[in-house]
């Protein structure tokens, strides 16, 4: 009799531990169909690998992301409930219900979320994924030092990050603040050379300084990197002389 329950709890391991690296093995084809942007085919794997393991945290992660992105946002929401629900205390489904509350408009809802997850101590990656997520919400709701609280609070955690330069400096533009806001850009551009947008909201700044000169380097290059907007401007302010280099 020994042997037999010996056996059933041994087969019950086995069975236990099969189950688990089949819920690994559909997490990480989910993942790597988000990065192939199959988002239709990553949703399936999350949904059978929850539907072994209803509470995975990677799971549920996972099903929440390529709902977003495949813009299924009742099913995200849906997900995003459910996984609050089931782990109250874990600071990433804040911040992904914080993400949906910004594609929805309703910036306020995502700025007590965000606010909520930072209160869980998340890592330090997530960490500056809220606050320019939340920065991006205050700005929305025209919260400006608030915005800019956001910006310096994420770069005191990550200063080699391009994205809070370049988010800051839009926000020193609209609080005009321009030579702020090209000191910004200036620090984006260093970390990501080739970032067309930023090199063109670059010249936007020198432009309103009456720099016209530096502006006309930034649309310049904008437009050589494909910026539409960089190309027009040269049309309409740099057209009488093509500068070259600073």
């Amino acid at each position: 009799m020994k042997r037999i329950i010996l056996f059933a709890i041994f087969l019950l391991t086995t069975l236990a531990a099969s189950a688990q690296s089949d819920v690994a093995s559909l997490i990480d084809s989910g993942n790597t169909k988000i990065k192939q942007k199959e988002y239709a085919l990553a949703i399936r794997d999350f949904e059978q690998a929850l539907k072994a393991q209803p509470a995975d945290t990677a799971a549920l992660n996972g099903i929440i992301l390529a709902n977003l992105l495949a813009k299924n946002l009742k099913e995200a929401e849906r997900y995003a409930e459910q996984s609050i629900a089931l782990h109250p205390l874990n600071p990433t489904f804040y911040y992904q219900r914080g993400v949906l509350n910004n594609i929805k408009e309703q910036y306020r809802r995502s700025i007590e979320d965000f606010t909520k997850a930072l209160e869980l101590n998340p890592n330090q990656s997530l960490l500056v994924q809220i606050y320019l997520n939340r920065a991006l919400a205050n700005i929305r709701e025209t919260y400006l030092d608030a915005a800019m609280a956001d910006y310096n609070a994420a770069l005191e955690i990550d200063p080699r990050n391009s994205s809070v330069y370049n988010s800051r400096g839009f926000t020193n533009y609209r609080l005009g603040n321009y030579l702020d806001a090209i000191n910004d850009y200036s620090k984006g551009l260093d970390l990501e050379p080739n970032n067309a947008i930023s090199v063109y909201n670059r010249g936007m700044a020198y432009l309103k300084l009456g720099d016209k000169a530096n502006a006309c380097v930034d649309f310049h290059k904008s437009c050589k990197l494909e910026n539409v907007n960089g190309c027009k401007m040269v049309v309409s302010e740099c057209s009488s002389k093509r500068i070259e280099g600073r």
